[in-house]
């Protein structure tokens, strides 16, 4: 009697669902939006310091002269120039983050909008089937309408749950890869540092060029992952932060000093992805024990209804 009813129903239900659930992320997005726009000028200000830096280093003076008569000028310009370097490489960074950032928002406006109009369309609906099942039995409607309330709530919970998963499991891959090519340059890094020579420090290089290419696209997939957890309340603060590894030290400087400084920052970085690792798992763990629990509450809810329909 109400199966064109209802298959409309329950289409509009999962539109509001997704409606709603788009909007939470793009609130999150805009605001993640907002926090890198005043990274990005803060890091602007930072790269505008180092080059003024940089310049006024270049200029000839009094002290200038002295410094390259105590052999100390090129070292002094060395660090400096090593600066300016890092400062662009953070800036790019944020720059790629906010161009993903802004397509995502992008994308998830023209969704939401293509579902305007869902929640009235919702209402006009439910008032139908309500006033039709009001006309054969008030009491079994009211009841039969809690139930399906329950289950769309419960099928809601349930995409939001599964997505966060996804979402997850797509960071680990990437941390898996920069956990693997960090192990590798730190081998070749222990090589280089005994005499290997210039294959070990080739090797060193494309491994951490590896690892950086990886974690560019973890900052990415951390944005996304963060928003979805946000839609079932469940925030976790997951950031890694892994500066070019200060690969540019190696070509700045020479000796057994610079080796160990880039072995040192190699380890640290190591530890960074291991513990973002850790976070990660945990969350994922969190989230598998709520995934079941809704499917075991929704299979339940399910019964229940099919039971009181076939019993009423």
């Amino acid at each position: 009697m109400f199966e064109e009813l209802n298959s409309k129903l329950e289409q509009s239900r999962q539109n509001i669902g997704k409606y709603q659930r788009l909007g939470i992320k793009l609130t999150d997005y805009r605001k993640q939006l907002n926090e890198l726009e005043e990274k990005k000028s803060n890091l602007q200000a930072e790269l505008k310091k180092e080059e003024k830096d940089y310049d006024n280093l270049l200029k000839k003076s009094l002290s200038n002269l002295f410094l390259e008569m105590l052999g100390k000028m090129e070292a002094r310009e060395q660090k400096e120039y090593q600066e300016v370097i890092a400062a662009k490489l953070k800036l790019e960074e944020i720059e790629n983050q906010l161009i993903n950032l802004k397509n995502s928002i992008h994308q998830l406006e023209e969704e939401r909008a293509s579902l305007y109009g869902c929640e009235r369309e919702y209402e006009e609906l439910s008032n139908l089937k309500y006033r039709q099942l009001s006309e054969s039995n008030a009491e079994n409607a009211e009841k039969i309408q809690a139930f399906e309330e329950q289950l769309q709530s419960l099928k809601n919970n349930l995409a939001e749950i599964m997505e966060a998963e996804a979402a997850g499991r797509a960071v680990l891959a990437k941390v898996e890869i920069v956990e693997e090519n960090l192990d590798h340059a730190h081998g070749w890094g222990t090589w280089d540092i005994l005499g290997g020579g210039l294959i070990s420090d080739v090797m060193k290089h494309s491994y951490l060029d590896d690892a950086q290419e990886a974690v560019n696209s973890i900052q990415t997939l951390l944005h996304r992952f963060h928003t979805e957890l946000a839609d079932i309340k469940m925030e976790e603060n997951l950031t890694v932060q892994i500066d070019g590894f200060t690969k540019f030290a190696d070509f700045f400087f020479d000796g057994i000093f610079s080796d160990w400084a880039v072995q040192s920052r190699i380890k640290s970085s190591i530890d960074d992805i291991s513990s973002l690792h850790s976070k990660v798992d945990r969350v994922m763990i969190n989230l598998s024990v709520l995934r079941k629990n809704t499917e075991s509450n929704l299979t339940s809810t399910e019964v229940q209804l099919k039971n009181f329909i076939e019993n009423s």
